[in-house]
């Protein structure tokens, strides 16, 4: 196993360590909370500077690291959907998108293509990333569940256009691989 590999599967554990930890209301336990969630996402770029200035990709790095990050997303927005701090429509389109990219990426793995992060995916994940530590670290009385749900939008739309990216990606492979497996019958 390599340093890479190892850093998702820790970002792994971290998922239930932040459900924990969220469902304590202080101050201090909300800034705990937070921080489990910014290590994740410093794992996760560490990860992947890592596995590529040292050619440490793997099949396995290129299927956990993304099933990490969004387990760890899912379970952010689910849990501020849970102590309603954001609106539970947030939640049912985000797993739908995660849902239907998952199993599109499945599709072409059975394929033996693995999908690689596009930029658009990065972007939406940053947004994503500072909406949910600014409702993190700020109190209900705070920050109205009106307005958290607001901050998560600008990280919903950059999601919907990364699915778009993606989505049109998945489409043109598929195509490609038609076009080769046609190619190899007629030859």
């Amino acid at each position: 196993m390599n340093l890479p590999n190892a850093l998702t599967i820790l970002r792994l554990f971290l998922v239930p360590v932040f459900a924990i930890t969220y469902n304590f209301e202080s101050l201090t336990m909300r800034i705990v909370t937070a921080a489990v969630f910014v290590i994740a996402a410093i794992t996760d770029v560490l990860d992947g500077y890592i596995a590529r200035k040292y050619n440490l990709i793997t099949d396995f790095g290129k299927l956990a690291d993304p099933v990490a990050d969004k387990l760890m997303q899912i379970t952010a927005v689910g849990c501020l959907a849970l102590d309603d701090r954001i609106s539970p429509w947030i939640v049912a389109l985000f797993v739908f998108k995660e849902v239907v990219m998952i199993l599109g990426g499945l599709s072409l793995l059975k394929e033996k293509f693995v999908v690689q992060s596009k930029w658009s995916g990065k972007i939406a994940t940053v947004i994503l990333f500072i909406s949910i530590v600014a409702i993190l670290l700020t109190d209900k009385t705070m920050l109205s569940k009106q307005n958290a749900t607001f901050l998560m939008c600008f990280g919903i739309v950059a999601t919907i256009i990364a699915f778009f990216d993606y989505a049109k990606m998945y489409i043109k492979v598929k195509e490609n691989m038609q076009k080769s497996r046609k190619y190899k019958e007629k030859n």
